[in-house]
């Protein structure tokens, strides 16, 4: 079954212009916190408006080689994967 999953706008204490933030739920448990990348000179052109993996959680706190995504339902389909492919290898928390 298809695992359902949602994304909760807020604002994210980040130190810095970006704040739009938003949380992304799978089965109703917390699993990332990403964050919108403002427009920034300092920042390379490309990533400007991504959104960028704050922070992860269970299957979705490791390291990947692509931790920002053009839209929160992007991340979503992302987090979605990580949890289904947790439940394959039989890893799931009781």
């Amino acid at each position: 079954m298809q695992p359902t999953s949602r994304c909760e706008p807020l604002l994210v204490n980040t130190a810095g212009l970006d704040q739009q933030g938003c949380l992304i739920l799978v089965n109703d448990q917390l699993f990332a916190v990403i964050v919108r990348i403002e427009r920034d000179e300092h920042l390379d052109p490309e990533l400007w408006e991504r959104w960028f993996l704050e922070a992860g959680f269970g299957p979705c706190q490791a390291p990947t080689l692509n931790s920002s995504f053009a839209s929160p339902a992007e991340a979503l389909d992302w987090a979605r994967e990580q949890v289904q492919q947790r439940d394959r290898d039989g890893l799931t928390l009781n």
